[in-house]
């Protein structure tokens, strides 16, 4: 058996009563008081939760944002200095190599963040191939650097969150704004960025590992201080993946993967990306096919209608009992009355809101419908809430 990558914080949450588990080769909390309990609290105050298992690595050099328009179909150049955006890393064919941030410090300093586990060394290893080929038909430094083990790296969400930025002395993020700051004499880059549908920010620890933990506790115990006059709670990965489900915001191994394109996924592709950009990226001639001839298959989020729980390999059937696609994902939301919900890939003419279809859950089919993300009615809940 596989030993278990351990983060700096492995002891501070065993000691606060958090139950671990494998999350992609890490040790991290499932939970603290219970997934339910963390969701809500999210949704409704803040939370903060370990999120060192996501890859990061920098890239600077002159070429550095060249090389970033090559490998992802976003338009670098026109991103501001001190903001981050999403991005895909596309293949050949159009599918999803991973989905990104990149954080633009300036045109030739950049700090990005790529998801976790085995998918940050596949990730990092493409991109480390291009840099030794700008560099070499170039003759410029490119310096290419994998943090991913070297720090730490937490989400603070929910509503609140401006209370705890405001009580360490760090300046509001919004959203995708980047701000570096000291926390507790540690170096730490914040971003306006995270992954639960709510605002809040994510924040990395700098010089912060497993034989050298004190950084990343010290900037824990900072926030958790500074959320103390709001009852700030800690949150794990169960509940962080029920928030990320609600929000219809995609996972990379279920929502997109390798055979899946952006306008099969349909996360938005044009607000994120500019296909017609110029030069070349990986993957153009495949999405620019995809768009001019539509596709045949389109990802969705589905709602249950009856009582029961949509898992991943679930049958999506048509109201004639015939099936027309398989869920991906699933689970119970307790931010719109304890609903099944999870998404999944259906033929084409099913994709539309409102469409009623079945989930066959073992031996029965349960009543569906296909939804617009969020799951959650976002002038109650979510970033753009109504105050």
């Amino acid at each position: 058996m596989t030993e278990l990558t351990k983060t700096p914080m492995w002891k501070v949450h065993e000691e606060a009563g958090a139950r671990m588990t494998d999350f992609a080769g890490y040790y991290l909390p499932v939970s603290y008081t219970g997934i339910d309990e963390e969701i809500m609290a999210t949704r409704e105050n803040v939370s903060i939760v370990e999120v060192t298992d996501m890859g990061r690595y920098s890239l600077k050099g002159k070429y550095a944002s060249k090389l970033l328009e090559l490998l992802t179909p976003r338009d670098i150049a026109a991103m501001s200095d001190m903001k981050c955006g999403y991005t895909y890393y596309l293949n050949e064919n159009g599918g999803y190599r991973d989905d990104t941030i990149i954080g633009k410090i300036n045109a030739e300093d950049f700090f990005n963040v790529c998801n976790a586990g085995s998918q940050t060394t596949k990730v990092l290893a493409w991109i480390g191939q291009f840099v030794e080929i700008f560099k070499e038909m170039t003759g410029e430094p490119l310096e290419f650097k994998d943090w991913t083990l070297e720090t730490t790296m937490f989400a603070v969400q929910g509503p609140n969150y401006k209370v705890i930025l405001d009580n360490l002395g760090v300046p509001n993020t919004g959203r995708w704004r980047m701000v570096e700051a000291e926390v507790a004499g540690c170096k730490c880059l914040f971003t306006g960025t995270g992954y639960t549908g709510e605002n809040g920010f994510e924040v990395v620890i700098f010089d912060s590992d497993l034989a050298n933990p004190e950084k990343g506790i010290k900037v824990w115990n900072a926030i958790l201080e500074a959320g103390k006059e709001v009852g700030i709670a800690l949150c794990g990965l169960g509940a962080r993946d029920i928030l990320r489900l609600e929000a219809g915001l995609p996972l990379y191994g279920e929502d997109i993967h390798e055979d899946v394109n952006p306008y099969e996924a349909a996360f938005g592709f044009p607000a994120f990306c500019k296909i017609d950009k110029e030069p070349f990226f990986f993957g153009k001639a495949a999405v620019t096919k995809a768009k001019q001839e539509g596709v045949k298959i389109m990802h969705v989020c589905i709602k249950l209608k009856e009582k029961g729980i949509p898992r991943a390999g679930y049958d999506i059937l048509n109201k004639s009992g015939e099936k027309i696609g398989h869920m991906v994902n699933g689970g119970r939301s307790p931010t719109i009355g304890n609903i099944g919900i999870g998404m999944g890939f259906v033929d084409i003419e099913y994709s539309k809101p409102s469409t009623e279809v079945l989930i066959q859950i073992r031996k029965k089919q349960i009543l569906a419908e296909v939804v617009q993300m969020p799951f959650y009615d976002m002038k109650k809940w979510g970033w753009k809430r109504e105050a």
